[in-house]
Formats: structure tokens, C-alpha cells, sequence
């Protein structure tokens, strides 16, 4: 017989029942839900938990949101949701999957008890976003989704790797990387001392280009002091004035850079995002992880560092199942731009 549990945080759960469940499943783990919780401002996480006989056998790690990610359907459903949140389930630190537990029986239970919360608290809807298959499941309808950029780090030297490239990306990154340069930006780890100058560049990202994630001040000195060697923290300098940052998060053979950072007025229409990134796949490469995740957004540069695409999708419920089938008919028109396959390198 299953039970389901809704929990307001993390703390309320044992770290080391949590962990089991979620073992395998990078980001998920109860440290990573815990450092969310106190330096995501206006989080308000919901914790999904699916027992059977006593034991935790599922899970989903929820939110509940006001904005959303997809601009075709913000601009649809944008007012309402200012006014009445909806549930988000993915993991808050590094926009991964949410969903734990194994397939099947449990499964259909764990999304069954997402739709009775959502009726429950008299939310609009529910996304469970960033799944790595497209089955649909009852009572949801299915959204394409941005795909993920991954590198496979295979290589074991950034020379070997810049090799390993074709040759004219492989001089496309050194011509930036000779542009940067010329423009005094130099990219290194930073040691310490990270504070708020690194807050008001995250923030400046944010709320540029959405969707709007807030942090409280102080996320990099709580962060170092969760997750310690599995952060790595890269700060650009243009001519000795910090300028940019971004964070690589560990979790086992996993990478996944977050929390990029620019101070505009420095480094508008120069080549510190490209050195950020370039810093990123140099410090990865080094790293002996697996694979490095960068993200959905900004394809047009980040295939010049020979990523791969992992397609993703999205479900979608509503309260009402008349809304849930209408959204689902919509389709392809609340789906995002689909990009290229990235040939592979040669």
C-alpha cells in the first residue's frame, strides 16, 4: 500500500533516507536541497514522498512558482500566474530532473500525487520539467523543451581537447581567446574572498535575461561552505577589476555550470562570456568528471566548443483536464525553437 507525505523542506526528511533514494541522481541530494532553500529567495519548495509499507520507494522535489520559462507560454498565461502560483518539479540549484524513483507503478503514484497537490493547494497547473524521455502519462500532456548542452570529457589535457576539435572551431576559440586578451580579461579560480561583488553580477545576469532567479546575498560563502571541493568558483578580471564569474557545481562525475555573472557597464560587447566558458571547459577537462552541463541557452556559442545535444521534454497538468487537453493541443506552438544536431568533431 502506498502513502504520500507533502513536506515544506528538506529538514524534515532524514539526509541519509533521502540520499538512498536519490543515489545516482546528480543534484538531488539532500545537501543540494538544503543549500537551495537558504540562499534561493522566495523559495517555496514542496517535497513529494511516496512510501510503501514505511519504506521511501519515490520522490519529487517540487516549488511553487510565479514565473514561468517558456516565453510563448508567458505570454499566454503570464498574468495569472503573478497572481496564482504554480508547482515546478526539477531540482531548484541546477535545473535538472526532479523526479526520483523508479518506473512504472511507483512512477504513475508520484505523478498522480503532483496532480492532487496541485488540486489540493488551488494551483493553476504543474510542470515537471527537464525529463530525459518523451512519454506522455495520464492526465498529462507533453511539451518539447530547450535540449540540454552537454560535453563528454574524455580528453586528458584542454590541449588534447582543443585537438580533438575540427579545425575551424578549434580557430575560432583560439581567435576569441586571442580577442579577450587584447581586451585585459583574464579568467582564473578564485581562492577566497568571493562576496558581494559576485551577488551583484549574478543578480545583473538575472535580471537581464530572466527567468528571474533571485539569490540572498552571501550564495557563494554558503555555497563553499556546503558543497567545499565540489565547488569551483571562476572570477574574470578585465584589466584587474572583477567583471564576470561563474560557479562549476560537482556531484559525483557530473558537472554543470551555474550562476554566471557579468558586470555589464565593463564588459559589454567583449569576449568575457566566451572566456568564462572557455575557463569552464579548461577547469572541467582538468577536473577527471565525466561530463560538463552548460545549459540550454546561448547554443549559437556553445557548439563552437563541439557540445552535444539531449533532447528534453516537459508534462504539463492543469487543475481543469479541459485546460490540460487544450495546452496539449496547442502542441508545437508552446514548444521552443528546436536546434540543429551538433555534427560531431572530426
Amino acid at each position: 500500500m502506498y502513502s504520500v507525505d507533502v513536506l515544506g523542506s528538506i529538514g524534515e526528511v532524514g539526509a541519509r533516507e533521502w540520499d538512498a533514494l536519490a543515489d545516482g541522481v546528480p543534484f538531488v541530494r539532500h545537501r543540494w536541497l538544503g543549500l537551495a532553500e537558504r540562499v534561493l529567495a522566495e523559495h517555496r519548495p514542496r517535497y513529494l514522498l511516496v512510501r510503501k509499507d514505511g519504506g521511501l520507494v519515490a520522490a519529487a522535489v517540487c516549488a511553487l512558482e510565479h514565473r514561468l520559462h517558456n516565453p510563448v507560454l508567458e505570454s499566454r498565461f503570464g498574468r495569472l500566474t503573478r497572481r496564482w502560483p504554480f508547482l515546478q518539479v526539477q531540482a531548484p540549484m541546477t535545473a535538472t530532473s526532479g523526479l526520483l524513483g523508479g518506473e512504472g507503478p511507483q512512477r504513475r503514484v508520484l505523478l498522480r500525487a503532483i496532480r492532487s497537490l496541485v488540486r489540493s493547494e488551488r494551483l493553476l497547473f504543474c510542470v515537471v520539467d527537464h525529463l530525459p524521455y518523451a512519454a506522455g502519462q495520464p492526465g498529462y500532456c507533453r511539451l518539447g523543451w530547450l535540449p540540454e548542452t552537454l560535453l563528454d570529457l574524455t580528453w586528458p589535457s584542454f590541449e588534447a581537447y582543443l585537438d580533438h576539435l575540427p579545425r575551424k572551431r578549434r580557430a575560432e576559440l583560439r581567435r576569441t581567446q586571442r580577442r579577450a586578451e587584447r581586451e585585459g580579461i583574464d579568467v582564473r579560480p578564485l581562492a577566497g574572498g568571493a562576496g558581494a561583488d559576485l551577488d551583484r553580477m549574478v543578480a545583473a545576469v538575472d535580471r537581464r535575461h530572466g527567468p528571474h532567479v533571485f539569490y540572498r546575498p552571501g550564495l557563494f560563502p554558503e555555497a563553499a561552505g556546503a558543497l567545499g571541493a565540489d565547488l569551483t568558483v571562476l572570477a574574470a578580471h578585465r584589466n584587474g577589476t572583477p567583471a564576470g564569474c561563474v560557479a562549476l557545481l560537482r556531484d559525483g562525475d557530473e558537472l554543470v555550470a551555474r550562476w554566471i555573472g557579468r558586470d555589464y557597464a565593463a564588459t559589454e560587447g567583449t569576449a568575457v562570456y566566451h572566456a568564462l566558458l572557455t575557463a569552464c571547459v579548461r577547469a572541467a577537462v582538468g577536473s577527471g568528471a565525466r561530463t560538463l552541463r552548460l545549459g540550454g541557452a546561448a547554443y549559437e556559442t556553445k557548439k563552437q566548443f563541439g557540445v552535444r545535444l539531449e533532447p528534453r521534454s516537459r508534462l504539463f497538468a492543469a487543475r481543469s483536464g479541459f485546460v490540460t487537453r487544450l495546452v496539449g493541443g496547442l502542441g508545437h506552438h508552446l514548444d521552443p525553437p528546436q536546434l540543429p544536431p551538433t555534427p560531431a568533431a572530426t
